[in-house]
């Protein structure tokens, strides 16, 4: 493989500090069929697993985790974005709005029908949130919706009818939602919609489901609309995207774009796998428009999921080239500058119709005031490495070569999906979730010999995700370590989304959490209709991000949440849970070789929420009786903690 100029980027991102690495938006290179993963393990790398320090924190059982989290529903159909995710959360004082796509599809499998799609809302009135969602908003099967407006009692969610072509607009009004076709064109064919307002002012953009339907020869086209009468009339109406062509982009995609208004300031991210990343601005609401490309692909009307070769100067050798991954977030500040974040991930393709890409991912940040993109997170360096062993690419992901023990999603970075906040506050600051892979967590541990597996893989080595925050308090001068916030071992999160204005010093972030990496939809996972995946808000303060952020351990600090060893060994005795499931009681039998000054008995949800605590003492032989009727139905961790140790158990409460 040609090393050309673009692996400059990775003697780049060797950080003696968080200060941030710039380069200049035009001057390197970017860039869907099957995947081919490269280890970046070797001499030429040795940057990225020289450790700037000794001594790692690792993780421990049941310690309180950070901020609070809340299990706001559940759903079966866990692909919530193919790309970029939409604005899944809204804050408004002290109440906050979340949609998901939901379902309650039994054992789902990718070809499931999931008739029942639809949004799952929750909403947060300060005190408590709403019952978990059953039932869609929608009337029909609907899907891949986000928020357009600043919450409250007036809300918009904008998805789509995958059957009719139709763009759907859920109008909630107090407390009463009201759901109609949004009245944009349906001869464009447009899905997944991305959309955003200001005042009376609605943006869309969406992609076309047909790859024939074109805008200015883009194959699956960008397709935009802008309404000034909150969508009784449209002033444009699925008119291709401007200034953007088959140059840069062969195809469109579904949900590899964002958009952001404020005022009469609109700025729309468009860009994907091997296409340019282009940035669209607007100062008077979407009339006019300025382009700027963020990352050029030097491969002109380049059809990725075709079999040419990325060859950018004929010498046969396939060229390394540097692409956003499909997955970015935008934000339009007070002051009109526009704010991105994206990952870059580096591909190649040998003139088939697979591709390869090297593990290794970085997040970028981009501002239109600075005009330069600097480099702030790398998942394989070296603050990173969170138990304390060799660092390498092996032990941080997993040491597969093909992509489905990796667990990829539809965007293929180590660090992905991110989602850009901005805090008013003075000075004005900067945060960015994102969901990364974590070093040394993956299913290796669990198949056959988990005592409290909860899922089905039928994989080796997938790596778990954790959710991260990384923030910026003087104007993108200086970042913070990446803050490991969601922090659970053994449990899968994803598809983190952040509010585009946080007023106050708490960020809510939504994300999926699951037992097993990966999706039903797209990577071959299995469903479990037992433990299904979770939509979880969790809330963190602002000031102790910054705090933390400044440790660069603040990756690491996982927990076990819902999964731990047994340690205790059968010498030291045996301990029987019975019934299990139950309704209303359960009996813990102990018969240990040795007296136990004190045995302690938890039960904790899958957060980690102690639910049932009780104490013996002086126990060598007995039963302990558990009343857990009160409990809600779902599965806990039974702790029993004895004075030669402690052992550990799933336990089901039924109805």
């Amino acid at each position: 493989m040609k090393k050309n100029l673009l692996f400059l980027l990775l003697a780049l991102c060797h950080f003696s500090s968080m200060q941030a690495q710039t380069i200049a938006p035009t001057k390197y290179k970017t860039g869907t069929a099957s995947k081919k993963v490269v280890s970046d393990n070797g001499s030429s790398n040795n940057n990225f697993h020289t450790p700037l320090f000794k001594g790692k924190k690792v993780r421990s059982n049941f310690p309180s985790t950070f901020g609070h989290k809340e299990l706001i529903g559940t759903t079966t159909y866990d692909l919530q974005t193919n790309g970029a995710n939409q604005r899944r959360i809204l804050q408004n004082g002290n109440t906050l709005s979340a949609c998901y796509i939901f379902s309650d599809e039994i054992s789902a499998t990718a070809t499931s029908p999931f008739a029942d799609r639809g949004t799952g809302y929750a909403y947060f009135d300060g005190s408590i949130w709403t019952a978990p969602a059953t039932t869609r908003l929608e009337p029909t099967r609907c899907g891949f919706g986000g928020f357009a407006g600043s919450g409250g009692t007036s809300e918009l969610i904008i998805s789509h009818d995958f059957n009719t072509f139709n763009l759907i607009a859920n109008k909630k009004s107090g407390a009463t939602w009201t759901t109609a076709n949004l009245g944009t064109a349906t001869t464009k064919k447009a899905l997944w919609p991305h959309a955003a307002a200001s005042g009376n002012w609605i943006y869309v953009v969406a992609s076309s489901y047909d790859s024939l339907t074109k805008s200015n020869g883009i194959r699956n086209g960008y397709f935009f609309s802008r309404s000034n009468d909150n969508g009784l009339t449209w002033l444009d109406d699925m008119i291709p995207m401007p200034y953007l062509d088959s140059v840069g982009h062969y195809r469109g995609g579904g949900n590899s774009y964002s958009i952001s208004a404020n005022g009469a300031n609109v700025s729309i991210l468009l860009g994907d796998l091997g296409s340019d990343l282009d940035l669209l601005t607007s100062a008077d609401h979407g009339a006019t428009w300025t382009k700027k490309t963020i990352l050029d692909w030097p491969l002109n009307n380049y059809d990725f999921s075709g079999v040419v070769s990325t060859d950018t100067n004929a010498d046969a050798i396939p060229d390394t080239l540097l692409t956003c991954d499909g997955s970015h977030s935008l934000v339009v500040d007070n002051a009109g500058i526009s704010h991105l974040a994206f990952p870059i991930v580096r591909v190649y393709k040998t003139g088939t119709a697979s591709y390869g890409y090297f593990y290794s991912t970085y997040l970028a940040y981009y501002n239109t005031a600075i005009d330069s993109i600097q480099l702030i997170d790398n998942s394989l360096y070296s603050y990173h490495n969170c138990d304390g062993g060799n660092f390498g690419i092996g032990e941080h992901y997993g040491g597969s070569t093909t992509a489905t023990p990796g667990a990829v999603y539809n965007t293929i970075g180590t660090l992905s999906m991110p989602s850009i906040s901005i805090v008013n506050s003075v000075p004005q600051k900067i945060l960015i979730s994102y969901t990364s892979i974590m070093d040394n967590d993956t299913t290796e541990d669990d198949l056959g010999v988990h005592p409290l597996w909860l899922g089905s893989s039928s994989y080796t080595g997938q790596n778990y995700r954790d959710v991260f925050v990384i923030g910026s308090n003087d104007n993108a001068t200086s970042w913070t370590y990446p803050v490991n916030i969601s922090r659970s071992a053994h449990v899968e999160e994803a598809y983190p989304s952040t509010p585009e204005i946080v007023n106050g010093n708490i960020l809510p972030v939504i994300y999926q959490t699951d037992i097993e990496p990966g999706t039903v939809l797209q990577n071959s996972d299995f469903a479990d209709d037992t433990y299904k995946n979770m939509m979880v808000v969790q809330t963190v303060s602002i000031d102790t991000l910054f705090m933390l952020g400044a440790d660069s351990t603040a990756p690491c600090n996982q927990v076990e949440i819902g999964l731990a060893v047994n340690t205790l060994s059968a010498e030291d005795g045996s301990i029987h849970v019975y019934p299990n499931p139950s309704a209303d009681w359960m009996h813990v039998q102990i018969q240990l070789m040795e007296t136990s000054t004190k045995v302690m008995y938890t039960i904790c949800d899958v957060f980690g929420h102690v639910v049932y605590s009780a104490e013996d003492k002086n126990v060598k032989a007995g039963v302990h009786d558990m009343h857990v009727s009160k409990l809600s139905s779902g599965n806990y961790v039974l702790q029993i903690k004895t004075d030669h140790g402690s052992y550990f158990q799933k336990i089901t409460k039924t109805n």
